[in-house]
């Protein structure tokens, strides 16, 4: 069976890879889990949870459709949405099959310092902010806020199979489910 996740970010391809792999080797079913460039078609720092989940489904989409013979299409997104005062930042992943069903999958909540909001406020990514708070240009792509601000309690990739896994749920129980 071929997974094709819509992004290169190897945190977002390791941990589907970490989620599917898992739960299919686990039932005799090989697993390959490939790559693929997709864009969101959401600004580059989205927020707002409708904006976060659009641009998880666009990726979904165009993963699915991008590698042949793939059996799902997976888009991960990470944005911000704010909540009575409180913004946190969520992930979610959007899985597609061939047969159009969707399932959808969010992670857990963190909220960020005000003076990182007030720079994404003047328009700047978080993970530009987090790249010069923490001197790793790579940051997103490795332990990511999550990592830094958690003191390694919680990485990127830990975050992220969480909103893969949550997604699964329904296709590891579908009798409960409408398709």
């Amino acid at each position: 069976m071929t997974v094709s996740v819509g992004s290169r970010n190897p945190v977002k391809v390791g941990a589907v890879s970490q989620v599917m792999c898992e739960i299919f080797d686990a039932r005799g079913i090989s697993c390959t889990v490939r790559a693929c460039e997709a864009d969101s078609n959401v600004p580059p720092q989205p927020i707002g949870l409708e904006t976060i989940f659009d641009g998880a489904r666009n990726r979904a989409c165009h993963a699915l459709e991008s590698v042949e013979g793939a059996t799902y299409g997976i888009g991960i997104e990470a944005g911000i949405y704010a909540v009575r005062g409180v913004s946190l930042d969520v992930q979610y992943c959007i899985i597609f099959d061939t047969d159009g069903w969707m399932t959808v999958g969010h992670s857990g909540g963190f909220a960020y310092p005000p003076s990182v909001l007030s720079e994404v406020e003047k328009g700047h990514e978080i993970g530009d902010i987090f790249a010069t708070l923490s001197g790793n240009e790579n940051i997103k792509r490795e332990q990511g806020a999550i990592g830094m601000l958690s003191k390694g309690h919680i990485d990127r990739t830990a975050f992220t199979r969480h909103a893969v896994l949550m997604a699964m749920v329904p296709r590891l129980s579908p009798e409960l489910y409408d398709k």
